[in-house]
């Protein structure tokens, strides 16, 4: 299927016609790749060949143990549960099903067995937290190395948050990507939105909805500090920008990703400057702004780096659209001589790395001068990258997750001469799919023992991950604070203590993690 649609994507001649053509398509993928679609493929592996011993909803069966609920003696992990399946267990009556089953069904099943294992099903796109209210924890939290307390900062935000930034004086930006920006006082309240922002789509949501996210024109993402924000107060905001002037009669709702840069004065922004924008042919609905990356970072040297990820599949590999990238530009958006693709024939030249799905975080770490990115995966593959200078990431060629059918990601790889040792694969990849959200490297003295490391946010999994990281390799993981809820963003204060904006239907919050 996904090789056909490539294959036609990438013969349409420019136009209207291929407007329309490429419409028609992403109608199919949806129809056919939707969640809902895939799971009944994905299952009819295990009720086909596993069901009849281990149950239908693995609770087990008199010819078989149960798989979710308990301890497996092979392992849990994807890989250990694979190697049973391959290899059965001719003791206990389990055939090996490696010359019944290819590599890539025994994946699907196996991996089937975890997600419903650690209750991360990938047909559900918002996680089960339902609708009661939710308050954090009120007792210390212990980890390996701290008793952390957590504390309420600011609540009543609305329910589709994307990103904070602490200001110097203990008042926290806030963006909201259906609303726009507002500021949360040192002791708690929340203002009115900052009036003269870019515009969001607040009154003109989008045509559907793919999941929980609305497929839109106009979302507030990522908002950051300028470096030398005390002395410059610049404030950056990386949007989705309706673009009129782009948009056509197939693709009314177009849009594309946008970074200014302005400062706020008597609550109004003021003194706007374009430092980045998509070019007008790379203006799309397709897929929605919900994976449009939107990230910022700086690093110690003033470079920004942003992210923008997929707007469909067919061009993710190509170096002349700007999505399925990082980027890196000077702070007022001129492009650094020293990029990799400065010069090359066709290539945009603030491109920093490609092959991107959908990036989620993106930070920089001073103790060794890397950027790294967390992005979605399909079914699985959720990622950690190192990102280095003109890589490729492989995306949408290659993927340490599946597809939502349980097919081999492959799209498009018969039209590209590119193998997988081409690609940079990925430092760390989750599987079952965590829906990985962004990340900071901690510098501060409140948590000594996590110096140097990587707190990670995950949204289906509602939980906030340690990653220690040594010469490019993972070292050590830990789970810090299970089950919140969706924890959108992270940003770390002077004192050290670690600032979460966790998103909830019944309206978002800001909590924080000091010593206790």
């Amino acid at each position: 299927m996904q090789s056909v649609l490539s294959a036609v994507i990438s013969r349409l001649d420019h136009g209207g016609f291929e407007a329309l053509a490429k419409l028609i398509v992403l109608t199919v993928i949806l129809l056919f790749l939707s969640p809902g679609h895939a799971a009944e493929v994905s299952r009819s592996i295990y009720g086909q060949h596993c069901a009849v011993c281990h149950g239908d909803a693995f609770e087990g069966a008199a010819q078989g143990v149960a798989l979710v609920g308990r301890e497996l003696l092979g392992g849990a992990s994807v890989d250990a549960i694979s190697t049973s399946i391959a290899n059965g267990n001719p003791v206990k009556g389990m055939p090996a099903w490696a010359g019944v089953l290819d590599d890539q069904a025994i994946k699907a099943v196996a991996l089937l067995i975890v997600e419903h294992r650690e209750g991360l099903q990938f047909e559900q796109l918002a996680v089960p937290y339902g609708e009661d209210e939710w308050t954090p924890p009120s007792r210390p939290v212990t980890t390996q190395s701290h008793t952390v307390l957590l504390e309420l900062v600011a609540e009543s935000l609305d329910p589709k948050p994307f990103s904070i930034a602490l200001r110097p004086d203990g008042s926290i930006l806030v963006t909201e990507t259906h609303r726009g920006l507002r500021i949360v006082s040192p002791t708690g309240e929340v203002s009115d939105y900052v009036t003269g922002t870019p515009r969001t789509d607040l009154d003109e949501r989008g045509l559907t909805e793919e999941g929980d996210a609305p497929i839109s024109a106009g979302w507030m993402l990522d908002v950051a500090l300028h470096p030398d924000f005390a002395d410059n107060g610049w404030i950056y905001l990386h949007y989705t920008e309706r673009c009129s002037a782009c948009a056509s009669v197939l693709n009314p709702l177009t849009s594309r990703n946008v970074v200014v840069r302005g400062r706020i004065r008597d609550g109004r922004w003021v003194d706007e400057e374009t430092v980045w924008q998509a070019p007008a042919y790379d203006a799309s609905t397709a897929w929605g702004d919900a994976v449009a990356g939107g990230r910022i970072a700086f690093d110690d040297s003033g470079y920004l780096f942003l992210t923008a990820g997929m707007r469909g599949m067919d061009r993710i590999q190509d170096l002349d659209t700007a999505y399925g990238k990082t980027h890196r530009l000077h702070d007022d958006g001129r492009i650094p001589a020293d990029n990799p693709f400065v010069g090359v024939p066709g290539a945009l030249s603030s491109i920093w790395s490609y092959g991107h799905r959908s990036p989620q975080g993106l930070a920089y770490d001073p103790e060794t001068g890397n950027v790294w990115n967390t992005e979605h995966g399909p079914r699985g593959g959720d990622e950690l990258n190192r990102l280095l200078p003109g890589r490729n990431y492989g995306w949408p060629l290659f993927s340490d997750g599946l597809n939502y059918d349980g097919s081999e990601v492959a799209w498009g790889r018969t039209q590209r001469e590119i193998e997988l040792e081409d690609t940079e694969r990925a430092v760390k990849a989750w599987s079952p799919s965590i829906a990985v959200s962004n990340l900071v490297v901690y510098d501060g003295e409140a948590f000594p023992a996590w110096q140097g490391d990587f707190l990670i946010g995950s949204l289906k999994a509602t939980d906030l991950f340690r990653v220690e990281v040594e010469d490019g390799r993972i070292i050590g993981e830990e789970l810090l604070v299970e089950d919140l809820t969706r924890i959108r963003d992270i940003d770390v204060d002077e004192r050290g203590w670690i600032y979460l904006l966790l998103e909830h239907p019944t309206g978002s919050r800001i909590v924080r993690l000091k010593p206790a």
